[in-house]
Parts: structure tokens; C-alpha cells; sequence
């Protein structure tokens, strides 16, 4: 009997060495989710009929249900759906029809979130302006978006200068006194608006129908106006199979954003995914590291949302008695590094994290659902049946230098990477009239389609962004295209020099970048570092040996290096790049309280006047 059961056991030890090596279990769950999940899609447009609109999925969700929480007060369904259907009638009363483009520059309250709902009943589009703008550029995303009228909340109003229909809305979240500085605009308030006897109609649309405006941040350019689909909101709006598993863990669901709702995340993965489970969605005016468990406690959240360095503003903060006070059991968003990942997790104490790669301009997906180190700094898995099996989302080989996907000489065809290998993911495109596109920017829409990708005839969407598969079947984010630069003809990723630095005790933030200098060839590198407590002197003598302990090549070394009180983000927490770019490396310059410092071999020195002028001579040996 003992040779039989030995070789039972020596399979089972095999069959579960193969099953965590190649990950065949997990594939084989994420597989029976997905196919879960798409049938509850096909139950969801069968309830929508010939109205698949945000409006619509709000209209049908539970009435009863807390649907809105905004600092301590909240609103149900029901509530929430009298105010937006007086609002709608407003504007229809007031000339607004369906498939009018409104512009929406709103602050994160109550009000935005009415508006956008009233425009969805009514079939127009609402252009969700970021409200940082001013200016030039505003004026620039109200002209490309051909907006007929602008909705704002009473604090912004006096921001606005166009010869637009302008009414600025305030219900409860403002202070009910107009701007005196303005001139042309209609002030509502809650008394301002109708008890119609006959309610609105809701707008009829397709999946096809724009839904949304939502701007890209413009870092590379002015704003580009990314025109959603109503696909691209029921899609977000659909439960997760993760969530619908376990009900009684995940719901009732209190998702907490302070994230602004005029950017993807925000409204597709807060809003849209809120009403889409008649849940609640707690908002927050703006984001603040201070308030921000406090306000997780008061709106008793299970769930946070996240983008960018917002946790790492978060884990940088002071221990506070609200820090694990807290209900919350998921944080879901995109773009936690990898070196705070379990800081992060094991501060706040949330089990949960799921990190997310979706694109608001593209079509690819990858999700990691990591409750543990395994999965930190990574945006998914997928192990031999999911690769074996996967027909939309890949990741191909591109030229670091055109940026242009790589093509094989003898097929003509792209070449997905090798395990390890970075390259830009790109995602099927099946239906060209759901895809979402650059209103009014036919041209920069093109670019981002790619055919006769792997077949004649196909076509696929360019995402922007390098990945890598690792041996584990782990995805992970590299860069973005652009921030790969080359030096020494060697190929520098900003984000992996840039992690590493992150990595270092007394580090708060860093950003880097590649810099043209005139009398090199390719760009040099260079940092932005932001310091705790630190000796900034004490930090460089220690820099290069401090990298090159972490794996870091030479010439992936940053040459110049600026220790600075504050790097800038906008409002979605992307670094300013192009602002550093501005700024001077000469120490001497009125205005400069940069300390700036420059690899001379081995050792970082300080940066004066005469090293400065042999950099800028090419004498000084990079």
C-alpha cells in the first residue's frame, strides 16, 4: 500500500509546485469571474433597453438606499432623484436639449453630481472640466468640447470668462451668496428650481451615444477631450464578481473618493460602479491628508479610492488615532508604487487592495486583486491558461526612440514581448462605435489605432503606456511612453529610476525626467527629490552608493540632481514634469532655494556656477 500512496503524494506535491509556479488556479478563477461577470452585463442591458444611460442604471436602483454622502449629510436614492429631476426640468425649460455639449465646471459637492445625472436624463453631454484651469487652457477645453452653455458651482463662477450661457448652481453645499464680481450669470438655488407637475422624460440612447467628456491632464499638451461612450458606463457600472461572491463582506458598499469627479476614476469606479450597486457614494469637496481618515470614519466607508501619489501623501503623514479607527476593507485605484505598497497596507490596515490598469482613452484591461506583498506594485496576473487563452489585451515591442510599435521585417506583423521585456500594451478594438475617441481630434484618434496588428484587417488601440509580464505571470507598470529616455545609447526608464530613489530612507518624493543638454547626445537624467528630515548634504555623499546597492546601472545614474521643499501635481497627482523642466540649474539665479548637484564620477557635488558652464560646454564627462 505504501507505493501507491507515495505516488499519489509525489503527484500532489507536483500538481501543486505546477499549480503555484504557473498559477492555474488563480487563472482559472479570474476566468469563471469574468464569465460571471458577462452575464450579469447581458442582464443589465435587458433591464435597460433602449436607454443604457447613467440617468437610467440611477433611475432603477434601489430608492431606499443611502445613495449620496457629503460632509455628515447624506441623501437616498430618492431624495437624491427629486432634486436632479427638478434640475433637469430647469434646464429643459430653459432650452437645453438632448444631445447638447454643457460644459461642467463644477467642484467635487452634491451639485456636480446632479448635474451630470439631469444631463444624462435629458441626453446631453456633459464636458467635465478640470476646475484648476484657468485662462488660456480653459478657454481652449470649453472651445474643442463646442459646449452651448456652462454649468459651475458658486465658488468658481468668477473663474469663467465667456460669452457662453453661464448658470452657476448651489443646492447646499455653498455659501448662498453669488459672486459680486460677475457679470451675465444666472444664480439658481434650490428655491430657484421648478415642482413640475409633468416630469421630464428620460432621453432614450444607445451604448454607442457619448455619454461623458472627460479631458486627458495635458501634460504633454493642451487638454485633449477623451469623448465616452454609454458602453464605457454600464460597463463600469456592472458588479464585480469579486464583490458579488461575498455580499455579506462587500455591501452594503460605502466607497470613499476625494478624487475629482471630473477625472475617470472618480466617476467610473466611484459614481458609475456606485449607482451601479445602489450604493453609496462618499464624497469628499477635495482631497486633504489631514481630514482624510477622519472623513473615512464619519462617512463610515468600506471602501477608498485612490490615484497616483495620493497614498503616498497618506503614508508620509504623521501616525494619527484615525489611522486604523476606520472601517474601510478595500483600496482600489491605480498607481500605488511598489516600495509603499505594504507601508501602506500595513499603516491603514486594510486587507485589501486592487490595484486597476485601465485606460479612460483605451480599451485594455488588467486587475489585481492583492491582499498581501505578493501582488504589491503590481496591476495584475495572468499565468499559462490566461496567456494561452488571452486574445485582446498584449503587450508589444516598441522602439524607444520613434515610439512606434516594432514590426517584423518578414510578416509585417507586431511581436508581443518576451517575459521581463517592456513593451506598450494595446487593446482590440471589435467595435470602432463604442471605442472612445478625441472629440473633434480626428487625427490624434488615428494615431492611436494600430492595424493589421497580428491578421490582415485587425485592429487594436494603443494605450500609452509600457508594461511588463514577469516569469511569475505578474503585470506591472514600467512607464509611460515618453518618460523612457535613452543615454549612453542606453534605454532609461524615468519610473524605474524613479522607484528605486523612492525606495531610500529619508525620501518623501521624487520625480525623474530626461534633460537635452546641448553638447551630449540622447538626454541626461535627472531628479527632483523631496527630503523628510533629512541632511540634504548627508543624502548626496550617500546617493550613488545607496543606488547602485539597489540594482541600478551606471548610466541609468541621474546626472543632476535638485533637492526641493515641493514637487507640483495636478489634480489627478501627476507630477509636473514640464514645470521642472522650466526650472534653472544655476544656483545663482534670483529665486532659486533649489540645492542642485551633479554626478562628477562617482559623487554627487554641488552644482556651482563653474560646474555648471563645463556641463553646459560639454567638458564636464557625464
Amino acid at each position: 500500500m505504501a507505493t501507491p500512496l507515495l505516488s499519489v503524494a509525489t503527484t500532489l506535491a507536483a500538481a501543486a509546485y505546477l499549480n503555484a509556479k504557473l498559477g492555474v488556479s488563480i487563472d482559472l478563477q479570474q476566468l469563471r469571474y469574468d464569465r460571471e461577470w458577462h452575464a450579469r452585463f447581458i442582464q443589465r442591458l435587458q433591464s435597460l433597453g433602449d436607454t443604457c444611460t447613467l440617468y437610467r442604471i440611477f433611475e432603477l436602483a434601489d430608492h431606499g438606499a443611502e445613495a449620496l454622502w457629503f460632509e455628515g449629510r447624506a441623501w437616498t436614492y430618492r431624495q437624491l432623484k427629486k432634486e436632479v429631476d427638478r434640475f433637469a426640468g430647469f434646464l429643459s425649460e430653459n432650452g437645453v436639449a438632448c444631445g447638447d455639449f454643457i460644459a461642467v465646471f463644477t467642484t467635487n459637492s452634491p451639485e456636480m453630481v446632479i448635474t451630470v445625472l439631469a444631463l444624462s436624463k435629458l441626453g446631453c453631454v456633459p464636458a467635465l472640466v478640470n476646475t484648476n484651469l484657468r485662462d488660456d487652457t480653459l478657454k481652449h477645453c470649453l472651445d474643442i468640447s463646442t459646449a452651448r452653455l456652462i454649468i459651475s458651482t458658486y465658488d468658481l463662477a468668477g473663474a469663467i470668462n465667456t460669452d457662453l450661457r453661464h448658470i452657476s448652481i448651489n443646492l447646499s453645499s455653498f455659501q448662498n451668496i453669488a459672486p459680486s464680481n460677475t457679470t451675465g450669470v444666472l444664480y439658481i438655488n434650490l428655491e430657484s428650481l421648478p415642482h413640475p407637475a409633468v416630469i421630464t422624460p428620460c432621453a432614450k440612447g444607445t451604448l454607442k451615444d457619448l455619454s461623458v467628456l472627460i479631458y486627458t491632464s495635458g501634460t504633454t499638451g493642451k487638454p485633449k477631450a477623451c469623448a465616452c461612450r454609454n458602453n464605457q458606463i454600464i460597463v463600469t457600472s456592472n458588479p464585480l464578481s469579486q464583490d458579488v461572491r461575498d455580499p455579506k463582506k462587500y455591501f452594503p458598499l460605502r466607497t470613499y473618493s476625494p478624487l475629482p469627479l471630473f477625472h475617470g476614476t472618480a466617476l467610473f469606479t466611484g459614481l458609475s460602479y456606485s449607482i451601479g450597486n445602489s450604493s453609496t457614494l462618499c464624497l469628499a469637496r477635495k482631497f486633504s491628508t489631514s481630514r482624510f481618515w477622519q472623513d473615512v470614519i464619519a462617512s463610515k466607508a468600506t471602501r477608498i479610492l485612490y490615484v497616483g501619489e495620493l497614498c503616498r501623501y497618506l503614508v508620509s503623514a504623521q501616525p494619527s488615532p484615525y489611522d486604523r479607527a476606520h472601517s474601510c476593507i478595500v483600496a482600489c485605484g491605480n498607481g500605488l508604487r511598489g516600495e509603499i505598497w505594504e507601508t501602506f497596507r500595513e499603516k491603514f490596515g486594510i486587507p485589501e487592495i486592487r490595484e486597476f490598469y485601465r485606460s479612460t482613452e483605451g480599451v485594455a484591461k488588467f486587475d489585481n486583486f492583492g491582499k498581501g506583498a505578493a501582488g504589491a506594485g503590481k496591476i495584475g496576473f495572468a499565468g499559462v491558461v490566461r496567456k494561452y487563452m488571452e486574445n485582446d489585451t498584449f503587450i508589444v515591442r516598441t522602439d524607444p526612440e520613434t515610439e512606434e510599435v516594432y514590426r517584423n521585417p518578414k510578416t509585417g506583423f507586431c511581436v508581443t514581448v518576451r517575459s521581463g521585456e517592456p513593451g506598450e500594451v494595446i487593446g482590440r478594438v471589435r467595435d470602432l462605435a463604442v471605442l472612445t475617441e478625441y472629440l473633434n481630434n480626428p487625427s490624434a484618434s488615428q494615431k492611436k489605432l494600430l492595424t493589421d496588428v497580428f491578421a490582415k484587417g485587425d485592429c487594436f488601440q494603443r494605450m500609452g503606456d509600457l508594461l511588463l509580464w514577469n516569469s511569475s505571470g505578474w503585470v506591472q507598470f514600467y512607464d509611460r511612453m515618453g518618460d523612457t529616455f535613452r543615454w549612453k545609447g542606453e534605454n532609461v526608464s524615468a519610473g524605474e529610476v524613479r522607484d528605486h530613489i523612492g525606495k531610500l530612507s529619508g525620501v518623501q518624493d521624487a520625480v525623474v525626467y530626461g534633460m537635452k543638454l546641448s553638447s551630449y547626445d540622447g538626454q541626461a537624467g535627472a531628479a527632483a527629490i523631496t527630503l523628510d528630515s533629512s541632511d540634504p548634504e548627508n543624502f548626496m555623499k550617500g546617493l550613488y552608493i545607496a543606488l547602485k546597492k539597489t540594482g541600478l546601472p551606471s548610466y541609468a545614474m541621474p546626472r543632476l540632481v535638485r533637492i526641493t521643499e515641493e514637487i507640483e501635481s495636478n489634480a489627478t497627482f501627476k507630477k509636473a514634469k514640464q514645470e521642472l523642466l522650466k526650472r534653472s540649474w544655476n544656483e545663482n539665479e534670483d529665486g532659486n532655494t533649489d540645492r542642485l548637484y551633479w554626478l562628477n564620477g562617482t559623487t554627487y557635488e554641488r552644482l556651482d556656477r563653474a560646474s555648471w558652464d563645463s556641463i553646459k560646454d560639454g567638458r564636464a564627462k557625464l
